[in-house]
């Protein structure tokens, strides 16, 4: 289910985890995966996924044959056994309910570095399993990094032995588009690669 690649850390705690993560999802569910050959190989890349389940980083972490980098939210990092865990995998905290400009630029850093980064565009988890309204900073950001957008789909629930899907979209290049377009774009293959309507359909 996972691809190794150069660009993961070999420290020994990083890859041990690895494989105890790899182990619980091929135990517990059955992941499918398709389109994984569109995700850019090196270079700055946003992965913009829709957000199920705390489940969803760790998932892409062993799918996604590069290391990525995630934000969590601060509360998380302020218990010490958890800090240490998120920081060692490629964590790092955000400030939610406020413009957290420190973490925002920890994110294009990351990103000009070459580093793949996980970003929820909805803000938060859907409790309807519907994608929810997204919120324009990651276009932004990507574009101060120069940063190439990934949409990933993420469909199906987390239950035992229960079927999830995994779909990456085609690569959006920030560089061609307004933040309007992009943001267009990103919303439409996301209602695709899910298959299923929005919370603002309902309304």
């Amino acid at each position: 289910m996972s691809v190794e690649s150069s660009d993961l850390p070999r420290t020994f705690f990083y890859r041990f985890a690895r494989a105890v993560v790899t182990a619980f999802f091929r135990a517990c569910f059955r992941v499918r995966v398709e389109g994984l050959q569109r995700l850019p190989r090196q270079g700055g890349v946003v992965l913009a996924s829709n957000h199920l389940s705390n489940f969803d980083p760790p998932l892409l972490g062993i799918l996604v044959p590069r290391y990525i980098r995630f934000m969590g939210k601060a509360e998380l990092f302020r218990m010490p056994m958890l800090r240490r865990l998120f920081l060692t995998l490629g964590g790092f905290p955000i400030e939610r309910g406020r413009v957290d400009r420190r973490a925002i630029r920890t994110a294009i850093d990351v990103l000009q570095r070459g580093t793949c980064l996980v970003m929820f565009p909805e803000g938060h988890r859907s409790r309807t399993g519907k994608l929810g309204p997204l919120q324009p900073g990651i276009a932004s950001i990507a574009r101060k990094a120069g940063a190439i957008i990934q949409p990933v789909g993420i469909r199906g629930q987390y239950r035992l032995f229960g079927r999830i899907e995994v779909k990456f979209g085609e690569p959006i290049d920030v560089r061609a588009l307004s933040d309007e377009e992009v943001m267009r774009n990103l919303r439409e293959q996301l209602l695709r690669l899910t298959g299923s309507g929005s919370d603002m359909d309902a309304r």
